[in-house]
C-alpha cells in the first residue's frame, strides 16, 4: 500500500517513460506481505525514494535513477527474517553487499522488479 501517493506522482513525474518508470511504478503500487507499506520520501541528493517499511521500521528502498531504480536490501530485512542475505545474493547475481552490509541491486524494468518484490516475506 502506497501511503502517500501525492508524493509519489511528484517522483514519478521525473523518471522517463519505459523500463525505469514501470519498475518505479511496480515497487509503488506492490502487494507488499505482511502489511508492509511504500512511503515516497526525499532527504538530501536522494531526492525520488520509495522507503518500504512496517510501523517505525524501514526494510527496503527503491531510489530512482536515470537510468535504473536502485534497490536496498536494508539491515533489518535480514534482522527480521524479510530476506536471507545468501539467498538474495544467490537470487541475484548482479547485486552488490555495500559497505554498510546492505545489498543494493539495479532494476531495470518491471518483470525484475516483480523478481525483487516475489522474494520478500512478511515481517515477524
Amino acid at each position: 500500500m502506497l501511503l502517500n501517493p501525492e508524493v509519489f506522482e511528484d517522483h514519478l513525474a521525473q523518471a522517463r517513460p519505459g523500463g525505469v518508470r514501470e519498475a518505479f511504478l511496480a515497487f509503488a503500487q506492490a502487494d507488499y506481505p505482511g502489511g508492509l507499506t511504500a512511503r515516497a520520501t526525499s532527504k538530501g541528493f536522494i531526492a525520488h525514494d520509495l522507503r518500504i517499511e512496517h510501523g517505525e521500521t524501514w526494510y527496503f528502498s527503491a531510489v530512482l535513477n536515470e537510468g535504473w531504480v536502485l534497490w536496498y536490501f536494508r539491515k533489518p530485512a535480514f534482522r527480521d527474517g524479510l530476506v536471507d542475505f545468501d539467498t538474495v545474493l544467490a537470487t541475484f547475481p548482479a547485486a552488490h553487499v555495500t559497505p554498510r552490509g546492505e545489498i543494493s541491486l539495479r532494476v531495470t524494468d518491471a518483470t525484475a522488479a516483480q523478481q525483487v518484490i516475489g522474494a520478500l516475506a512478511a515481517p515477524r
